[in-house]
């Protein structure tokens, strides 16, 4: 078996790693990144560098898109055409269950022997690397699981139409990416007047139980590492509400918070350190 990853950014680095130590040899990447950005990680690991989608796509039987949701479709419509008779296309990618029947299509259409896995990412990658837990759907979801079960992955099957898996994780990114708006905007205007500390201890105090500080920070901590990648994948989760028809009111107001919040962003020449520097910056650029 040969896999081609389409994406080479962290989650792609991280379960690449994984699946290699677990026994996976035969690796190609391609990322649209500047080289030197990704070959050198890549190199790394000890997988292949690939020159283009197409070039994957032809020599691969599995494919993995780990690309952002909004070139999910590129990417399939681009590796499509070119995907190998009776190839696996595995779409990582947090997309709303709309967006994953379309590139279901896009495979079926260009290679009819191709098997589409929709696979919903249900943690974060990076402590986990191939073994974060998976649900996945499609006419090749058995097919996926039967080939990467064996190298730890945790694959999920939800029998029926594509979109369930997708579903589950947008309901969940609501409530996380929710949560993440909130206590960004929350913090971000009390840490103006030195009062995020206040704001934390309090919430601790109105759940004993639960250490809602290390919640918020944790998610703050997050936010400063995909800043723009979160908003999008919370702007999914609200076009997923409207095509059931449910108004995405909570979810809208939260996405454009966190619009908000990836401008300033991605207007630093500088990263803050730690989650704490990231709510002063926000507050020092009125992002509360």
């Amino acid at each position: 078996m040969k896999l081609g990853l389409i994406g080479f950014g962290e989650a792609a680095r991280a379960i690449a790693s994984g699946l290699r130590a677990a026994g996976v040899n035969d690796i190609v990447a391609y990322d649209a990144a500047p080289a030197d950005r990704w070959r050198p990680q890549a190199e790394a690991l000890g997988i292949a560098c690939g020159r283009s989608i197409a070039e994957v796509a032809a020599e691969c039987d599995v494919l993995f898109s780990l690309v952002t949701a909004q070139a999910a479709i590129a990417v399939a419509s681009e590796a499509a055409p070119h995907l190998k008779e009776g190839a696996l296309y595995a779409d990582f990618n947090s997309c709303s269950p709309a967006v994953k029947r379309e590139i279901g299509d896009i495979i079926h259409r260009a290679q009819p022997s191709a098997r589409y896995a929709a696979v919903a990412v249900m943690s974060a990658v990076k402590p986990h690397g191939h073994r974060v837990p998976l649900v996945v759907d499609g006419d090749g979801a058995s097919a996926f699981q039967e080939r990467f079960a064996p190298y730890g992955c945790r694959i999920e099957v939800l029998e029926g139409e594509v979109g369930q898996a997708a579903l589950l994780k947008m309901c969940r990114s609501l409530v996380l990416k929710g949560l993440e708006a909130l206590f960004l905007e929350s913090l971000a205007a009390a840490e103006r007047m030195g009062l995020a500390d206040r704001v934390l201890d309090s919430l601790d105090a109105s759940f004993p139980d639960h250490r809602l500080r290390d919640l918020a920070l944790y998610l703050v901590e997050r936010n400063l590492e995909h800043a723009t990648r979160r908003a999008h994948e919370l702007g999914e989760a609200a076009d997923t509400l409207r095509t059931l028809g449910m108004e995405p009111m909570v979810a809208e107001g939260g996405y454009r918070r966190l619009v908000q919040v990836a401008k300033v962003h991605e207007s630093l020449s500088d990263r803050p350190r730690d989650a704490r520097s990231w709510l002063q910056t926000l507050a020092d650029a009125h992002g509360g």
